[in-house]
Formats: structure tokens, sequence, C-alpha cells
């Protein structure tokens, strides 16, 4: 009970502090996990943004594979393995929470490129909205850890570091 209490107060302090408002820029990496046979590729990029003292703002995103995933299928009529990379581009607009430890919210217009070697490509773009939670590590510097729906069949996990100015 008494964890439970602390964890409520440490909350309740946290929902005091006021949001900052700024431009922010910081890494981004995770695994694009991609529904299909074999392994997910790990992505890494970069993102921009403004938040507003409300906590409303806006966020660029680039992503790359920096190691391919890899597609298998196999069954009694194809034996199949090939790498495959996943290139992500997003436009979104955001809501972080106040306090020290934070929601974020973002809905946005992202494109995919997928590359299957020399094979096939393909891109598509349509809408991505991700949840994540936020710490504060000091007044210029977070961490987030987010879920950002790419695709139907495609869901990135991923953390951030983000500088703020």
């Amino acid at each position: 009970m008494k964890q439970v209490l602390a964890a409520l107060a440490l909350l309740g302090c946290a929902m005091g502090a006021q949001a900052t408002e700024g431009g922010y820029f910081g890494g981004v990496a995770g695994l694009m996990d991609a529904d299909i046979s074999g392994d997910s590729p790990f992505n890494a990029g970069f993102r921009a943004g403004y938040n507003w003292a409300n906590g409303f703002g806006v966020e660029g995103e680039y992503t790359t594979s920096v190691v391919d995933g890899e597609f298998r299928l196999r069954n009694s009529w194809v034996d199949i393995e090939a790498d495959y990379s996943i290139s992500t581009f997003g436009a979104y607009a955001t809501y972080r929470s106040q306090g020290d430890i934070y929601f974020k919210g973002r809905l946005g217009y992202l494109n995919e490129s997928v590359d299957f070697g020399d094979d096939a490509n393909g891109s598509e773009s349509g809408l991505s909205a991700g949840l994540g939670l936020g710490l504060s590590l000091s007044e210029a510097v977070n961490f987030e850890a987010e879920y950002t729906v790419v695709e139907e069949d495609v869901d990135f996990w991923s953390g951030s570091l983000v500088f703020r100015f």
C-alpha cells in the first residue's frame, strides 16, 4: 500500500510540471515488426519537431533499416528466403501530457518504402498513429518509448532520445 501511495504522489508531482515550449530533435531506433514469416528489420533514424506549452505539437520522422529483415517462405512447393528493408518518412500532429513522466500521442501521414533487394520494391502512404510514454531526464533531454502503427501489418516499437532547444 505504501508503494502505491508513493507512486501516486510521484505521479501527482509530475503532472503539476508545465510542458516546455520549443523545438526539439533527436534519434530514434527500434524494431519494425512486420507481419510476415521471418525476422523483422531494425530501423534507426531521426526526428525533429516543435511543441507548444499546451502540449500540442508537430513532428517529422525518418527511419531506415540498419539491419535488414529476412523473409522466409517454405512449404512443399517453394523454398524462398530474401532480405528486405523498410524506410519511412512521416509527418505528425502530436500531444504530450504535462509532467516529468508523460504520455505522448501522435497522428499523421506516413510514406513507407519496402525493398526486397533487386527483386521487388514497393511504396505505400497513409494514416499512421502512435502512443508512447516519455521521461524527462533533464530540462533539455527526454527519453520516449513508443508504439507506432506504420500500416495494417507493420508496427514500429521504438525508443528515442530527444534534445529540446
